[in-house]
C-alpha cells in the first residue's frame, strides 16, 4: 500500500504548526507506522527540535545531509540519490525506543528553491512531488509529513499542496488569524491552479493552542460559520480543538516534567483519533 504524505502550512507563525506535526509524527510511530518528517522551514525549527544537538546539525550540514542539497542534486544536476543517505534517526520523546527520521533544512533552501522558482522550470509546482516520488518515500514510510514556512512565501505552500495528499493548517482562536486564514483561503485556489471544490477538501483547518473556558473558545463557532459562509461549505474543519498547554513545547526537552507526556496524551489525543480518520490511517 502507498504511503501517505502530509502537508502542513498556516497564514501567520507562531501557531504550533511544528509542534503539532511533531507529536502526529510521535503518535503515529506509537501505532507502528513508519514516518519521515521533512523540513522545508529555512528556519530549522523542526531539525533543531529533533536533533537538538548544535554541532551535529552543523557537522549534517557539512557533510550535506540536508533537503536543500538532495534539491540541488536530483533537481539541478539530475544524480539519483539514495533517500537512506540523507535520513537522520533521533528518539522523540527523548528517552524513547520510537525515534522519528527526518531530512533536516539549512539555510541554503531558500537560494535553491527560489532559484528553482523563478527560473525556466515548466509545471515548477511539481518539483516536491516529483522530488518525492523519485525518492520512493510513498513505498519506503506510511505517512510523511512536510512543515513548511508560513504563507508569507506562497511558494512553500504550492509546493506542499502539490505534493500532499492532504494538508493540516492551523490556527489559533482569534480574529486575527482567523482573517488571515481566510485571506489565504481565498488565494489558494488562483496561486495553486486548482478548482476550490477540488483543493478545499484537502485542506484541514484546526483551532491550536486554545485556552478552555473562554471567550476565545467561545468564539471558534462563529469563526467556522465564516470559514464554511464565505470560503467552502467543503473545507474540512477539525471538530476536535488542541488546547494551550506548556507540555507541549517542553516534550522531548530538558524542561520536560514528569507528567508532561501523560498530559500531551491526553490533551492531544481527540484531535489525533480525528486526523487519524480524515487521513485515512
Amino acid at each position: 500500500m502507498s504511503g501517505k504524505v502530509i502537508g502542513f502550512f498556516s497564514a501567520p507563525g507562531g501557531v504550533g504548526k511544528t509542534t503539532i506535526a511533531m507529536l502526529l509524527g510521535w503518535k503515529l510511530r506509537e501505532r507502528g507506522l513508519s514516518v519521515l518528517m521533512v523540513d522545508m522551514d529555512p528556519s530549522v525549527s523542526l531539525s533543531w527540535l529533533l536533533v537538538r544537538r548544535e554541532s551535529d546539525l552543523i557537522d549534517y550540514e557539512k557533510k550535506g545531509r540536508t533537503l536543500s542539497r538532495i534539491i540541488k542534486k536530483v533537481v539541478e544536476e539530475k544524480e539519483e540519490v539514495d533517500l537512506r543517505d540523507y535520513v537522520i534517526s533521533r528518539p522523540f520523546p527523548s528517552g524513547r525506543d520510537l525515534e522519528l527520521d527526518v531530512v533536516i533544512s539549512d539555510m541554503d533552501l531558500v537560494r535553491i528553491v527560489d532559484s528553482y522558482w523563478f527560473g525556466s522550470h515548466a509545471r515548477r509546482e511539481y518539483m516536491l512531488s516529483n522530488l518525492l516520488g523519485g525518492l520512493g518515500v510513498r513505498s519506503a514510510y506510511d505517512c510523511t509529513l512536510l512543515d513548511t514556512i508560513p504563507f508569507y512565501d506562497r511558494k512553500y505552500a504550492v509546493l506542499a499542496v502539490y505534493a500532499a495528499d492532504r494538508c493540516v493548517v492551523p490556527l489559533r482562536p482569534s480574529i486575527i488569524d482567523a482573517y488571515r486564514t481566510g485571506m489565504m483561503l481565498r488565494e489558494l485556489p488562483e496561486i495553486t491552479g486548482i478548482r476550490g471544490e477540488e483543493l478545499f477538501p484537502r485542506m484541514g483547518l484546526v483551532f491550536n493552542m486554545v485556552r478552555r473556558g473562554t471567550k476565545q473558545e467561545r468564539f471558534i463557532e462563529r469563526y467556522v460559520e465564516l470559514f464554511r459562509e464565505k470560503i467552502s461549505a467543503r473545507l474540512y474543519i477539525f471538530s476536535s480543538t488542541i488546547p494551550y498547554r506548556i507540555s507541549f513545547s517542553r516534550l522531548g526537552t530538558e524542561e520536560e516534567q514528569s507528567r508532561d507526556r501523560e498530559d500531551v496524551n491526553r490533551e492531544f489525543s481527540p484531535f489525533f483519533e480525528e486526523f487519524c480518520e480524515w487521513a485515512g490511517f
